[in-house]
């Protein structure tokens, strides 16, 4: 695995699945109706190509109007976006979730299918064994988990399944690194993806207003949230910032054209409390 030690961060990693995933992505959490569909789009046109949802957001048929939009105006490909979404581990019928995402979304398979959070162990594992068996018909491309925060709880996919999740998505930001379970996974071949990179709703502004990440930003003459999601792929972590502003969201992809210091990463990295915001 690369990245973790980098100064230049890959704009694609190679999962351990065997496909590549975008390491920068628009987070969809909240974004409903026309906004959400306005804000795929808007990201799809910037260069984003990794879109992220959920069933439990309620907004995939969204997301897919906006990819075939995209598609249409010739944006960009089928095959050159990379779609993630969740499976709420409560689901009395995973496999007939699996069918309607596809259905919402408008298509022949997901990217990247996740376990959304810890329910029961009889859940998740019928969720994720569901993603496997979609796995194997082509209906889902790589799987992963949600919301698993320690070694303890990622073992039991790894070691108890035919197939290990490529990808643990996590609440995860300065505030909480996590750098623990980061090391570990990248030694199973695992990637952590940051929800929350900017510290999520509420908590946004003790993020962008911080005197540390300001410095920063000024001396590279780019904004807050840009140094902030280059920490995140600088740190070796796929980031997925959520907005619907199209200023905003192009704001958060140009990120690609100045390095953070060593100094200025190891300054950063000490704004860790190991204190999430949420609980589930």
């Amino acid at each position: 695995m690369t990245g973790l030690s980098s100064k230049e961060p890959e704009k694609m990693v190679k999962l351990c699945s065997g496909y590549e995933m975008p390491t920068l992505g628009l987070g969809t959490w909240t974004l409903t109706g026309q906004v959400c569909e306005d804000a795929v789009y808007a990201a799809l046109k910037s260069g984003y190509r990794l879109i992220d949802t959920a069933k439990y957001y309620g907004n995939e048929s969204e997301v897919g109007k906006a990819i075939s939009r995209a598609i249409s105006d010739g944006i960009c490909k089928r095959e050159k976006i990379f779609i993630t979404t969740k499976l709420v581990p409560w689901s009395s019928n995973p496999d007939a979730d699996i069918e309607d995402s596809l259905r919402q979304l408008g298509l022949t398979y997901i990217d990247l299918c996740l376990l959304h959070q810890h329910g029961s162990s009889s859940g998740d594992d019928a969720v994720y064994k569901a993603m496997i068996r979609a796995a194997k018909d082509g209906k889902i491309r790589s799987i992963g988990i949600s919301n698993f925060y320690t070694e303890k709880t990622v073992s039991h996919f790894i070691n108890d399944f035919e197939i290990p999740p490529a990808v643990i998505q996590n609440e995860n930001h300065l505030k909480y690194q996590n750098n623990s379970l980061r090391d570990w996974a990248a030694k199973k071949g695992i990637y952590i993806e940051s929800y929350y990179p900017f510290g999520g709703r509420g908590h946004t502004a003790e993020h962008l207003k911080n005197p540390q990440v300001l410095e920063i930003a000024k001396k590279h003459n780019k904004t807050a949230a840009q140094i902030i999601v280059r920490w995140h792929l600088q740190a070796g972590y796929i980031a997925i910032p959520g907005s619907s502003n199209p200023s905003h969201i192009a704001e958060n992809f140009d990120v690609w054209d100045f390095q953070l210091t060593d100094s200025e990463m190891k300054e950063l990295t000490k704004l860790n409390t190991g204190k999430r915001y949420e609980n589930w």
